[in-house]
């Protein structure tokens, strides 16, 4: 009687999904079997992810910084891409402060020229890399001449700057099976150079960093 009566429930329970619709009974079954492993090619994303998506990564920030000795970097091989500039670098963290000309010759104790190259990693971010340039004796040490001509060979080929403390001077190392060019963002060197020293000017010896330095505040 009582199996009777469920099998009557369950016809009316069907009979109710209306004319036309027929209620699937079978179990869901998944895209993998139970217990097999996930299918990893249908899941990865492709490196055009962002073009896909319609996304667009916006440089906001670029280090003024020397390159990693873990990391191959480019250099632009346009000289128009680098520039002479003086340059404050605070030694407890490496910040580095932009400094108009006409402040340089009061502060000539802390202010130092540097030439300012645009590089950019594997991964394309890019960075401004100041090297010492000579003094006004016209003399520039080891470490700083062999920055100089690893920047040059930096703007053909991917390379890698190792510090060899033996010779007292930079080791570089070429990435002799990478071929492909630099990603270089769509944007001015003025606006790299913009990006990177935005708020870290100085224009007069009023600025915080000097003050500071003087042990004025």
């Amino acid at each position: 009687m009582n199996n009777h009566n469920a099998q009557t429930a369950n016809s009316s329970t069907i009979s109710s999904a209306g004319p036309g619709l027929a209620l699937d009974a079978t179990p869901f079954v998944g895209t993998s079997p139970p217990g097999s492993d996930l299918d990893l090619g249908s899941l990865r994303l492709t490196q055009s992810f962002g073009e896909v998506a319609g996304i667009k990564k916006l440089l906001t920030t670029v280090p003024c910084r020397k390159p990693s000795s873990q990391a191959f970097i480019r250099v632009h091989h346009d000289a128009s891409w680098r520039m002479p500039a003086a340059i404050l670098q605070l030694k407890d963290d490496g910040e580095c402060y932009l400094v108009t000309p006409e402040l340089f010759p009061e502060l000539a104790q802390e202010v130092r020229p540097k030439m300012l190259y645009a590089a950019i990693t594997r991964d394309g971010n890019p960075f401004i890399w100041p090297i010492n340039m000579p003094g006004e004796d016209g003399r520039l040490d080891s470490w700083s001449t062999s920055a100089h001509l690893a920047a040059e060979l930096a703007g053909e080929r991917w390379i890698r700057l190792v510090a060899n403390r033996t010779v007292g001077a930079y080791d570089v190392v070429e990435a002799t099976n990478l071929s492909e060019a630099p990603a270089w963002p769509d944007l001015s060197f003025e606006k790299l150079i913009t990006l990177s020293f935005r708020d870290k000017i100085i224009s007069s010896t009023d600025h915080v960093v000097v003050r500071r330095l003087r042990g004025e505040m």
